[in-house]
């Protein structure tokens, strides 16, 4: 073999030749490796071939000089040694006006503080915070974001965000905020209003009528009898009105304060509120299973309140009133409300009422929606709607089933 025919020491020149040229190829893979190298070539058949790195490298560089942020390189003296085009395009400046430049020059001087800081903490590690930048006649709000690329480059990456829609957002919400802090307080003046001003009124009216159908009664015509009692009932109903728009105002601007609390407490105080129903036989309160949640405990007594007395004003005739209260956790993953979903606390409140046609279950919950005139049932067609909006101050739903002459059920599904 011709491999026999060469000495030791042409063998051995051979072997040095090729440790040598495996040097060479581990410190070139060493270099790819790095990102030290974008091409490299090397001879063939006497020809030279060069080749490119296509490679994550590459990609990379793609990315970010597509990148719909700024992508910048700075100096220890904070000089722009790089930056992608996006960067030059924000600021509407060309390229060569931002390249080498110091980055303070773009920072506006009500910045300057926090910028400076930002960039010492940024040399020792990462910082991040928001600055205005200024190109120009424009401020530019942005967030940065600031990396030390040590050992491997003497510089600072920053990556830089536009602000600009964030910030026009935020003040159109302050403007909606103040827009409706004033409108609180018009409804607060309007609630005093009612309160004070509206009811004095139709308490004279009711006093004054009373006093005129109890004394002058002997001089009163029968017509004039009746229209003294129907002023009274009027301005009686007036009152009942402007007292539940009041009950309806105050469920919706309330501070919304929740608790842990135990509904057994809740519908305990409600049936205080009953008592005199119940020892005349003329109320059944009834309470099955009942659980914790977390409620607002003044609003959800004056809900348990409204859904007992509307069971009383629509009772069958000559029949008690017989109501039946259970409350139970129910991990109904299904369930999603506002964004939150899972564990529930599900409230049940059935009477034995007249009951409703199901058609008309979404309808009982409207303001002023009323399946009867005030003549057969009394009322205002406030009581539901309230009872509505206190289950949705809850992030919870309400729903209704019901059955002319067999009764109506109630359904609450809050978060627990």
């Amino acid at each position: 073999m011709e491999m026999d025919k060469l000495s030791k020491d042409e063998l051995a020149l051979q072997v040095k030749e090729l440790q040598l040229q495996l040097a060479e190829a581990q410190q070139l893979i060493d270099a790819i490796k790095a990102g030290e190298v974008d091409a490299f070539a090397f001879n063939k058949n006497n020809q030279h071939e060069v080749f490119t790195l296509q490679s994550g490298d590459y990609a990379y560089r793609v990315l970010v000089e597509n990148f719909h942020e700024g992508a910048l390189n700075l100096s220890e003296e904070g000089l722009i040694v790089y930056t992608n085009t996006y960067f030059s395009q924000f600021l509407a400046l060309p390229y060569e006006k931002v390249i080498g430049v110091a980055f303070a020059e773009f920072v506006h001087p009500s910045s300057h503080a926090t910028f400076n800081e930002l960039f010492k903490k940024g040399l020792a590690g990462q910082s991040k915070g928001e600055i205005n930048l200024v190109s120009g006649n424009m401020i530019y709000p942005v967030y940065v974001s600031l990396t030390s690329l040590y050992p491997t480059l003497p510089t600072v990456g920053m990556i830089i965000t536009d602000l600009t829609e964030k910030k026009e957002y935020e003040r159109k919400m302050e403007e909606k905020n103040a827009e409706l802090q004033r409108i609180n307080k018009e409804l607060e003046a309007f609630t005093y209003v009612s309160s004070h001003d509206l009811q004095e009124p139709l308490r004279k009216i009711q006093l004054f009528a009373g006093r005129i159908i109890d004394t002058e009664k002997e001089n009163l015509s029968t017509t004039a009898h009746d229209y003294f009692e129907r002023m009274s009932t009027a301005a009686s109903r007036m009152q009942t009105l402007i007292q539940d728009l009041l009950n309806f105002s105050r469920i919706t601007t309330s501070e919304k304060i929740f608790q842990d609390t135990d509904l057994r407490d809740i519908i305990s105080d409600v049936k205080l509120d009953y008592s005199e129903a119940v020892d005349d036989n003329e109320l059944i309160i009834e309470t099955g299973k009942l659980c914790r949640a977390n409620i607002i405990p003044f609003q959800f007594k004056q809900l348990m309140q409204n859904l007992i007395s509307n069971a009383v004003r629509f009772a069958k005739p000559g029949v008690p009133a017989q109501i039946k209260i259970e409350a139970t956790n129910d991990n109904d993953g299904g369930y999603e409300k506002n964004g939150s979903s899972g564990k529930l606390c599900r409230i049940t409140v059935s009477d034995n009422g007249i009951g409703f046609e199901q058609r008309f279950s979404d309808k009982i919950f409207d303001v002023f929606q009323r399946l009867h005139s005030h003549q057969e049932y009394p009322g205002t067609g406030i009581g539901l709607a309230i009872v509505k909006k206190i289950v949705e101050n809850h992030n919870g739903v309400i729903t209704a089933k019901g059955e002319l002459n067999k009764g109506a059920t109630f359904i609450i599904s809050i978060p627990a």
